[in-house]
């Protein structure tokens, strides 16, 4: 359970994010590549290139569902529900 200062600290610390969700999205992204080159098999129809518009575009994706998780702390499961059921059923991948 997070206290209100571990909640406080964490949304301070994303407002730092905002207005960089691409560029951090996309560097995110491309590190997970690198370390876990495996993870690349759940993109077979994206350019894996660096700078990609592809990889930008997801990793922009994937900061703003992190921001709504952000602005959700007090009931992160409702807020991930959505993108969670959209990852099991829709594109099936493999937890």
């Amino acid at each position: 359970m997070l206290t209100a200062d571990d909640k406080k600290l964490i949304q301070q610390t994303w407002e730092k994010v905002l207005g960089h969700q691409e560029d951090f999205g996309a560097e995110a992204l491309e590190r997970m590549f690198i370390t876990y080159p495996q993870t690349k098999t759940y993109f077979p129809h994206f350019d894996l290139q660096h700078g990609s518009d592809q990889i930008r575009g997801h990793g922009k994706k994937v900061v703003s569902a992190l921001s709504n998780a952000v602005k959700s702390l007090d009931n992160l499961s409702q807020a991930l529900s959505e993108l969670s059921n959209l990852h099991a059923y829709n594109l099936r991948v493999d937890p």
